[in-house]
């Protein structure tokens, strides 16, 4: 159950900046709240390119990477957030 509020920032790199139209943004979401509830809200915020690029998650390689206070994520679903975190998330990198 949520019970307060604390602070917490997301930055966005690369193509994902773009389409956040910020490289930082500062969320008061409720105590409790868990990096997924996080990525959901971001998902419903943004605009639809965004949206398609963030679901671009294939099995074997994510295009997504994610990462709480500089330490890479490998398994988002319910981690929980403290206050402060930045959660940082960076597009895949590929090339040829």
């Amino acid at each position: 159950m949520h019970s307060g509020q604390i602070t917490v920032k997301v930055r966005f790199f690369g193509i994902l900046e773009k389409y956040a139209g910020a490289r930082l943004i500062v969320f008061d979401v409720p105590e409790g709240y868990t990096l997924q509830e996080l990525l959901d809200k971001l998902e419903e915020i943004n605009p639809p390119a965004y949206r398609e690029l963030f679901r671009q998650i294939p099995e074997s390689e994510p295009f997504l990477r994610i990462m709480i206070n500089d330490v890479l994520i490998h398994k988002n679903d319910e981690i929980p957030l403290t206050q402060n975190d930045v959660i940082t998330l960076l597009p895949g990198i590929s090339g040829g």
